[in-house]
């Protein structure tokens, strides 16, 4: 069996120490040696996340909105590459270039609005209503909806009492006889 000394060092093992070569800190589960402890204000991972690869759409997308500075009627201009493109597809169409004018339709039939679909619905929106004319129908719903409410009320009320055995239904209360 082997000797352990009081700071739980077996003989011939150096002491695990901090870096100012004291031992009267406490190592072992969950206190490592001070040496070994993270260094503080230095990340754990200093290079970071790697980042991700970029596939052709996001190679393409970055491409298209790139700005470029080129002179129109004098004045320089801000335009992106699709910008660009379109316009020098436009100015061949011009010139009578048969392939982008089929490039063209091609490019309206999928970036241009479609037209709906016959599954489609109408909204019929009420004729317009002065704020007098608002205030008097709101006032006429809600006296009609109090007055209804009222009614709801006493049926049942009367509901309630026919159930109950205290009234007969013809107004006759039968609780005094």
């Amino acid at each position: 069996m082997e000797h352990i000394d009081e700071h739980g060092n077996a003989p011939g093992s150096a002491p695990e120490t901090d870096p100012q070569g004291s031992t009267d800190h406490a190592v072992g589960y969950c206190n490592p040696p001070m040496i070994r402890r993270f260094k503080s204000g230095l990340s754990g991972n200093p290079k970071g996340r790697r980042r991700r690869s970029k596939n052709r759409k996001t190679i393409v997308r970055a491409i298209m909105n790139e700005m470029h500075t080129v002179i129109e009627d004098g004045q320089p201009q801000r335009r992106s590459t699709i910008e660009l493109m379109l316009i020098a597809l436009r100015n061949l169409m011009a010139e009578g270039n048969p392939r982008a004018l089929r490039e063209c339709q091609k490019f309206l039939a999928r970036y241009e609005p479609q037209a709906p679909d016959s599954k489609v619905g109408y909204m019929i929106a009420p004729p317009p209503v002065t704020v007098e004319e608002e205030i008097a129908m709101s006032e006429k719903v809600n006296a009609e909806g109090c007055a209804k409410h009222a009614e709801r009320c006493r049926e049942r009320a009367l509901e309630a009492a026919r159930r109950s055995g205290v009234h007969d239904g013809d107004g006759n209360d039968r609780s005094r006889a």
